[in-house]
């Protein structure tokens, strides 16, 4: 019997301020058997982490109120979002931006998809990311074991 790659319907956060990119991400995702929480605002996209626990986070870096950098320092201070899978999807890709987001974030970056993106190079960087962090996803995933449970016989 083969053991899933990762749980079912795991929880992707994407937070952008426009709201056609996050249309694209929901319909490059969506089919796949993702779940798709959308935030266009950084501060709701910040609580919406802290509330739902997502599985991956879709950040874009530019954005009015808090940028994505603010964003992503506030959530690693979180115990339940310290090892959470980001993948940066900004505009500024190959720019200095992207070295200053890596320097700051030291391993808290696990990728960075620039924009104009295809939905492919989209799952297929989901999809590369979720892999290198399945160990983790299924533990985050995993349901606690009810007490009367193990005492059943099937």
């Amino acid at each position: 019997m083969q053991q899933n790659l990762w749980p079912d319907e795991l929880k992707i956060l994407a937070i952008d301020d426009h709201q056609d990119i996050l249309n694209l991400i929901r319909l490059s995702v969506e089919p796949a058997g993702f779940r798709l929480i959308r935030s266009s605002s950084a501060t709701e996209g910040l609580s919406l982490a802290l509330t739902e626990f997502p599985d991956l986070l879709l950040l874009d870096l530019m954005m009015p109120e808090m940028d994505g950098y603010e964003l992503l320092r506030r959530l690693r201070r979180h115990p339940k979002l310290e090892k959470m899978p980001v993948i940066v999807i900004s505009a500024k890709i190959n720019t200095p931006d992207q070295q200053r987001m890596m320097q700051i974030s030291g391993n808290s970056i696990d990728a960075y998809l620039g924009k104009p993106f295809t939905p492919a190079d989209l799952l297929r960087t989901i999809k590369s990311v979720l892999l290198e962090h399945r160990e983790y996803l299924l533990e985050k995933n995993r349901q606690p074991e009810k007490p009367w449970e193990k005492h059943l016989v099937y």
